[in-house]
């Protein structure tokens, strides 16, 4: 069969055609067929035509002035045919002219022509459509008025079934503000149009799309939207999807069932109504069913959503339309008279609704003359809407509606200026707002123009979209000064309003002007503004709005009235909505913002049901399930008796609450940022120890002798960290200071940990006074239902034996170890060790528990002491990271010279080519170190000298082999099996002192710089130095030189010759005078001056006897009084 020529192809003929008229009717026929080329029936009509002779006849159609001939065609023919032409041209002079003409008439023409060419870019180059003035224009596109003579569907449809376009266009903006909600679920019904159309032609691909994984998704989200100007779009396109799909019409019936709530009910008499457009018989039958059915008199509001579902049926069924609309106004309500309103200004059709409006007229005048105010003022709004009059209170909406128009008629210039006419009257009604004080006692003045500008600038884009109608192409500025200048004004006066919190009249005109100004304020900050503004000035304006709105309507919903409880919630959600999308906030600031002023069940649900981001819902979902699970109470102080209540039968209780605090950590915070990651973290190490609590059944195994886990003082760290993180989000986002840096005492008690760790060492049970109140001020400043949780589970600690019964029970599979670092590989080996655990600090520990590779299976295999270099901050103050290694790898060699002493840890091997750091491997010391003994204030005089005695011994042992130990402290003296004194942790070790080496609450001035001239620095003098800190601080109980920072430290080493204030204070008393001059000794500032290892144990011991009966800790008689 001799297929027909392609008429396209008349193109490539102008450069031979001589004859003029003939040229022109080639031209004429070519640019026709173009103008065609948005119907997708076939190949491009470009396909296969030489790009030679494509640029000559270009080129001759430019010359000839053929491409000014074109008024022979409609215009959105035209604008296509010449875009069609420019995208098929190669780069150059004909294609720069070509994509000039075509898209002046993609800007200048009307909605018609847009849509077309709109279209087609959207089936191969859609990137322009992004600039923000096109994006406006397909927004204006997709919103003209009802039985407008413009068909969006297949632009609709293809910006969905292309997988990037549906990306950009509805799946980001599906979750963002509500102007992007309403535009992705606008496009979504109008695709639906479109898939119900090819579907009755006999292509069943659009409707399997939009049911497919891709879209059903974000389908499903914008229908469970809780905004209404949202939902009823998408309530709309699964009515008409249910015309070709039983499925989706089974889902619509099912979802009017009378069990279900008034959110399936409303969305499914939507649905509905909507397939009234291709099934008008059957579900006008089921519509009055449904109108008089038990549904409506459970929910009557569910009449007035019913009307949302008309637009696409007065286009498809009008004479259905309209028999259910009078049906509908016939039930007399305002809420009704309202919806129809506005389905009526909407409607280009003047003839449809007759009966309906005359009934509408009849309840609106009727409801004028009522004695309540606020329905007065509703009346006569929606009768000034009705007749549409522009010099009426609502002139703003007629004169948007005459833009909009004018935008499907005449052109983008002439909408253009129509939308500046309706801006001013914007701002003139914002004028009128100003000058009133917004209270409920001036609901009469102020309630018409507020209305007004929420309908009309905020609750939709429109006048938006319009004013972007003037910007020329190319520009990709966003902004829109004027109604940023008004959202400005109208948001101060909101705010004002709020911020006077004034006594609520019990009177309905108080309550809906409050509830109208709260959902203006509502539309107002759920306003696409910030993240799209390129002026930084009109960003950070918006962003300190939302900052204020929070800040406010987080105090509101505390206090509000039943009344208006429900519109603050859904507020502050979409409030909280705003701080994520503008980067007002990390999702884990609301989140912590959340849990520290909400505690009731009721409020945090709300705010989860009103929410529309994911990194909102999640979270504040968690934290509502949380508060159901654990009562949401408060334990602010424990009596005895309450206390002891406490105690009793609630095993299952504390391994539940345990379980709850888990379950929060898993949906803390989503976000992945650094503030979300550390937040989750720090919930989970919450959780883990309180199940670690839970299910402990003896204190030693909540304090491990051991030196690896402990609950307690893991979970007061993770408190500490959680309150920090708490604080700071509180001080961004709500401008209330924390406490940082300090945490607030509330009972003399030693920490919780303290008490557990003397307790397992002296093998009697801890005091259950001090216990309570321990535990009090441990859940001190924790949000309430958290509180709550640490109170119940701690409270099994007063009653657990110090050591658990001998029977054999199985060890939980999730008790958890501490975390490895980052740069441990996968398969935990260095060198020739294989790493079991972390020993003491975790994630950035340097010291671990190891085996042998080759017996990194056998239980019972000896285990070691792996110490990696650690370059921490303090050492950075002085050398670099490469330099300290290298210093390392020199110094390691000097262990081999140790001897074999009882309080010395055995040294075993070093490895200084591991990677991917080097080890120095030592004897596993198994028992408590002295600073932990220290916090548990379980040691006596007598005992701590003997421990000193033992140090001493030790350092005595390493400095005849010429080597210093550099870090001595009391956490590096680890007491073997409780009694022991062994100095551990060589890490730092050798022959010479390096800058860095050290803590800095324990070094020597010469460590700091700070040398006597003619002295040489040894580490055996500095070894002493630290020995007194370490000394005076095992005697005392206290460290004896602090500072707030590291200057300040550093200061108090360097500003003493021997006699701190410390010292001194205690060389006043006449039993530690002898003591004291030992230690001041050590601690000259000339290191020369100091006194070895073996002459300050000599001495020491000399004093023993005496001392050894002072009560420990040792303290000055002062002191001691007020102790």
């Amino acid at each position: 069969m001799r297929l027909r020529p392609n008429p396209v192809e008349a193109l490539v003929t102008l450069p031979r055609l001589t004859d003029a008229d003939e040229r022109r009717a080639s031209w004429r026929q070519a640019v026709a067929a173009l103008g065609r080329a948005h119907r997708v029936d076939g190949p491009p009509p470009l396909d296969g035509i030489n790009v030679g002779e494509l640029v000559a006849a270009a080129r001759i159609a430019l010359d000839r002035g053929l491409a000014d001939d074109l008024d022979f065609i409609a215009a959105n023919s035209r604008a296509v045919a010449l875009y069609e032409l420019s995208a098929a041209l190669p780069p150059g002079a004909e294609r720069r002219e070509f994509g000039r003409r075509a898209f002046a008439h993609l800007y200048g023409g009307t909605a018609s022509t847009f849509a077309a060419v709109a279209h087609r870019m959207a089936l191969g180059n859609a990137r322009p459509l992004d600039t923000p003035t096109l994006r406006a224009r397909v927004s204006l596109v997709t919103d003209l008025s009802i039985g407008a003579s413009v068909n969006s569907d297949p632009l609709a449809f293809a910006l969905v079934a292309r997988r990037e376009l549906f990306h950009r266009w509805v799946n980001l903006p599906s979750t963002g503000a509500l102007p992007a909600r309403r535009l992705a679920a606008r496009l979504l019904e109008r695709a639906a149009r479109e898939a119900v159309t090819r579907s009755q032609q006999g292509d069943p691909f659009p409707k399997q799309l939009l049911r497919g994984p891709l879209v059903r998704p974000v389908f499903e989200r914008l229908l469970a939207d809780r905004e209404p100007l949202v939902w009823r779009h998408a309530a709309v396109a699964r009515g008409l999807l249910a015309l070709v799909e039983p499925e989706v019409r089974e889902e619509v019936e099912d979802a009017l069932d009378p069990e279900l709530s008034p959110t399936e009910w409303r969305r499914a008499a939507v649905s509905l109504v909507a397939c009234l457009s291709g099934d008008p018989t059957q579900t006008l039958k089921q519509c009055r069913a449904l109108l008089q059915g038990p549904i409506v008199t459970a929910d009557p509001g569910l009449v007035a959503t019913m009307v949302w579902g008309l637009p696409c049926v007065i286009e498809a069924e009008p004479d259905a339309a309209e028999e259910l609309l009078d049906w509908l106004t016939a039930t007399l309500r305002l809420d009704v008279a309202e919806a129809s309103v506005e389905l009526l200004r909407d409607t280009s059709n003047l003839e449809f609704g007759a009966r309906a409006e005359e009934i509408v007229r009849g309840v609106l005048d009727e409801k004028m003359r009522s004695s309540d105010p606020v329905t007065g003022y509703i009346a006569h709004r929606a009768l000034n809407d009705l007749a549409q009059d522009v010099d009426a209170e609502g002139g703003l909406l007629q004169s948007e509606r005459r833009a909009l128009v004018a935008f499907e008629t005449k052109g983008a210039r002439i909408a253009h200026e129509l939308a500046l006419e309706a801006v001013a009257r914007a701002a003139s009604a914002m004028d009128r707002i100003v000058r009133l004080a917004p209270s409920g006692e001036v609901v009469a003045e102020t309630f018409p123009p507020l209305l007004t500008l929420d309908v009309g600038a905020l609750e939709r884009s429109r006048l938006s979209d319009l004013l972007l109608l003037g910007r020329r192409p190319g520009e990709t500025d966003a902004t829109v000064p004027e109604l940023d200048q008004l959202y400005d004004r109208l948001g101060r006066w909101l705010l004002e309003g709020e911020q006077k919190n004034e006594p609520l009249e019990e009177d309905r005109a108080s309550i809906v002007g409050t509830q109208r100004r709260l959902r203006t304020l509502l539309h107002l900050v759920d306003l696409d503004t910030a993240a799209r503004d390129q002026l930084e000035e009109v960003a950070s304006r918006v962003r300190n709005r939302v900052r204020d709105t929070l800040r406010l309507l987080i105090q509101q919903v505390k206090t509000c009235p039943p009344s208006l409880h429900r519109i603050t919630c859904a507020t502050l959600a979409r409030c909280f909505d705003a701080a994520v999308r503008e980067g007002v906030a990390d999702p884990s600031d609301l989140f912590l913002v959340l849990t520290r002023e909400l505690g009731d069940h009721q409020s945090v649900a709300a705010i989860a049901e009103a929410s529309t981001s994911e990194d909102v819902v999640g979270p504040a979902n968690a934290w509502a399930t949380f508060l159901n699970r654990s009562g949401g109470g408060r334990v602010h102080s424990l009596s005895e008796a309450q206390f002891q209540s406490a105690l009793e039968g609630r095993e299952a209780r504390q391994a539940e609450l345990a379980r709850a605090v888990v379950e929060l950590a898993r949906a803390a915070s989503a976000s992945g940022s650094y503030r979300g990651e550390a937040l989750r973290q720090v919930v989970l190490r919450i959780g883990r120890s309180l199940e670690s609590i839970a299910a402990a059944r003896g204190l030693s195994e909540i304090v491990d002798a051991a030196g690896g886990n402990n609950a307690i003082a893991d979970l007061e760290l993770a408190i500490d960290a959680l309150r920090r993180l708490s604080a700071a989000a509180s001080e961004r986002l709500l401008d209330q200071s924390g406490s940082n840096n300090q945490i607030s005492i509330i009972a003399d008690v030693p920490p919780l940990s303290s008490l557990i760790e003397r307790a397992v060492t002296a093998g009697i049970p801890a005091n259950k006074a001090q216990l309570m109140m321990a535990t009090t001020e441990l859940s001190a400043e924790l949000p309430s239902a958290l509180a709550e949780a640490v109170s119940v589970v701690l409270a099994r600690v007063g009653e657990l034996p110090v050591a658990p019964p001998s029977d054999v029970y199985t060890i939980p599979l999730q008790k958890r170890r501490e975390a490895l670092p980052d740069w441990l590989m996968p398969r935990r080996t260095i060198g020739g060790f294989y790493v079991v655990r972390a020993l003491g600090a975790g994630g950035v520990s340097s010291v671990f528990v190891a085996r042998r590779v080759e017996e990194r299976h056998a239980n019972k295999a000896e285990v070691f002491a792996l110490k990696v270099p650690e370059y921490d901050p303090n050492t950075a103050r002085s050398i670099s990271e490469q330099e300290f290694l290298q210093l390392f790898r020199e110094e390691a060699g000097a262990l081999l010279a140790l001897p074999s002493h009882p309080n010395l840890a055995r040294f075993v091997t070093f490895d200084l080519a591991a990677r991917p750091k080097p080890i120095l491997v030592m004897e596993l010391i198994r028992g408590f170190s002295l600073d932990r003994m220290i916090r548990s204030r379980s040691l006596t005089t007598e005992r701590a000298l003997g421990y000193l005695d033992g140090i001493l011994a030790g350092l005595s042992a390493m400095h005849a082999a010429g080597v210093g130990h550099l870090d001595l402290k009391p956490g590096n003296v680890i007491l073997r099996d409780g009694h022991e004194p062994v100095l551990v942790d060589f890490g730092l070790s050798g022959r010479q002192l390096r800058p860095g080496c050290g803590t800095l609450e324990y070094c020597a001035p010469e460590i700091l710089g700070v040398v006597p001239p003619g002295a040489t620095p040894t580490p055996q003098a500095a070894d002493m130095y630290a020995f007194a800190c370490t000394a005076y601080e095992i005697l005392t109980a206290i460290t004896l030189f602090e500072g707030d920072d590291e200057m300040a430290l550093a200061s108090a080493h360097v500003n003493h010759d021997g006699w701190p204030e410390h010292i001194a204070e205690l060389g006043q008393v006449s039993q530690l005078t002898q003591l004291m001059t030992i230690l001041a000794a050590c601690l000259r500032r000339d290191p020369r001056h100091r006194p070895s290892a073996q002459e300050t144990r000599d001495a020491l011991s000399s004093l023993t006897p005496s001392l050894s009966r002072l009560p420990w800790p040792l303290a000055a008689p002062a002191a001691a009084a007020t102790a």
